[in-house]
């Protein structure tokens, strides 16, 4: 209910936004007032997921969980992605790479994982305490990794300096998660998702369909380039690059599988895996579609054209400068005319004049389209908060992992409720401590970075071969006729 109406609050504002654009609404004003509504929404189902009780932020309700589980996996891999070189999937071998990781992470992690909320017995007894350790320490490495970039992003949308949002950036993790516990999350995560489809899916496809403005052949083209820069990778030798993307994807795949409610079925937990994975790769390639389609219409209808024939979006006043000839925004075509008079340039201009702004790149696409800049700007929005939730699902992970796990699954089943659930908030405010008292300029080198996730990594196949080891001894023991098992009661008798 709580989600409910707080996103059909959401998407009613942003409607009514959408509508004062298109009634006169000045553009910063509405952009202003978009960030206001978003925050809102945001903080609100983080508050109203309060709550001092254990299951609620241990686990989502049962009736969301299939649905957040995906939720919560897709922004992880769009998260990846924007890390390993940008949603829009611009570099093919990391993106690849980070597949990979993801499908090894959820595959390799889940014949003997347990599920998340079941008893210690011999599972964890076995490795699953070193196992579920290591993964707690990647996912604290990938959020030393993608705070900066998304700390980065938000000083972009909002024109702030980084560094004056660094504190309130992680002062509002820290408190989101250990307040919103699992339900906040999966809530904000799902409310990504679903304002997706109705903000952009929904009108883009609409526009596409109206205009017949679809690039099929650019898109194959694009792809069949991906492929081959993929298989042409790893005899290259250029694997080295994408190892970290190959570790950060095993993290977000093991994750899936050590979080995973209990009594869950292994086919369907790979089911859950693969739909998240369907889901983001199909958000890359729709954004990948667009940002094609505004690189063709700045090639065929702005390059090499008079000004008076470029279209009518190129010089709208609410997405000015997203478009830079020769190193300025022109407001008209006298604008443009005077931009590059200066370097003997006159009636049309070559591309290499021509230079896109990365920041209006979502606005521009709207307008493109016959969109409102608003919903633009919102698309834009989306990137810095879809990093903002992914770290809060590191950290919430890692929490869990290390105090149901790593702790109370060796102290004991009988631990309190009240001391387990203020251990686990306390091991989600200790990392952001750690990252609010130190400098701006102290950042996790790419070196130790990688050290500690492959430490992490052969840690985890160290203790899987331990199980294998284990269970392969007990199976020649079963075989042997009339073996007694090695105990003192049994040398006693």
């Amino acid at each position: 209910m709580v989600s409910t109406l707080v996103f059909s609050i959401t998407t009613a504002g942003t409607l009514f936004l959408v509508l004062g654009e298109r009634l006169g609404l000045p553009a910063p004003l509405g952009l202003l007032a978009l960030q206001a509504l978003l925050a809102l929404s945001f903080g609100l189902m983080i508050v109203l997921s309060a709550t001092n009780r254990l299951d609620p932020f241990l686990a989502e309700p049962p009736r969301a969980q299939a649905f957040g589980r995906v939720a919560r996996l897709v922004i992880l891999l769009l998260a990846g992605l924007a890390a390993s070189g940008g949603v829009a999937l611009e570099n093919p071998a990391r993106a690849g790479s980070l597949i990979a990781g993801y499908m090894l992470g959820a595959i390799a992690l889940l014949p003997r994982e347990a599920g998340f909320g079941v008893s210690g017995g011999k599972i964890l007894a076995m490795g699953g305490v070193l196992r579920r350790l290591a993964l707690a320490i990647m996912a604290l490495v990938l959020i030393a990794l993608w705070l900066p970039p998304v700390s980065a992003s938000f000083a972009a949308v909002l024109q702030r300096e980084a560094e004056a949002l660094r504190g309130p950036i992680i002062l509002g993790l820290a408190l989101g998660v250990a307040l919103g516990g699992a339900a906040g999350l999966s809530r904000l995560a799902r409310a990504i998702l679903l304002m997706g489809l109705f903000l952009a899916v929904a009108p883009l496809g609409a526009a596409a369909f109206v205009e017949r403005a679809f690039p099929p052949e650019s898109l194959r083209g694009t792809l069949a380039t991906m492929l081959r820069e993929a298989t042409t990778a790893i005899p290259a030798g250029q694997w080295r690059e994408g190892l970290p993307d190959l570790l950060a994807g095993f993290a977000i795949g093991g994750l899936a599988s050590a979080l995973r409610p209990a009594r869950e079925r292994a086919g369907q937990s790979m089911l859950v895996a693969l739909l998240a994975l369907m889901i983001a790769l199909a958000g890359a390639l729709f954004v990948m579609v667009e940002v094609i389609r505004l690189h063709e219409v700045v090639v065929t209808q702005i390059a090499d054209q008079p000004p008076a024939r470029w279209p009518l979006f190129m010089f709208d006043e609410a997405i000015l400068g997203w478009l830079k000839l020769c190193g300025e925004a022109p407001r008209d075509v006298l604008d443009a005319f005077r931009a590059c008079r200066a370097r003997g340039l006159v009636g049309s201009f070559p591309i290499s004049e021509l230079r896109l702004e990365p920041g209006l790149i979502g606005p521009a696409i709207a307008a493109s389209r016959g969109l409102p800049a608003v919903l633009g700007a919102g698309w834009m929005q989306a990137a810095p908060l879809i990093g903002l939730v992914a770290i809060g699902l590191l950290m919430h992970g890692a929490a869990l992992l290390i105090s149901e796990t790593s702790l109370y699954r060796r102290a004991g089943e009988k631990a309190l409720r009240s001391s387990r659930l203020l251990l686990a908030r306390f091991l989600v405010l200790a990392p952001m401590a750690v990252l609010f008292l130190l400098p701006a300029e102290a950042a996790l080198k790419g070196r130790l970075a990688l050290s500690l996730m492959l430490g992490s990594l052969l840690l985890i196949l160290v203790a899987r071969l331990a199980d294998l080891f284990c269970a392969g001894v007990r199976a020649l023991q079963g075989r042997k006729p009339g073996a007694l098992p090695f105990t003192p009661s049994a040398e006693a008798t």
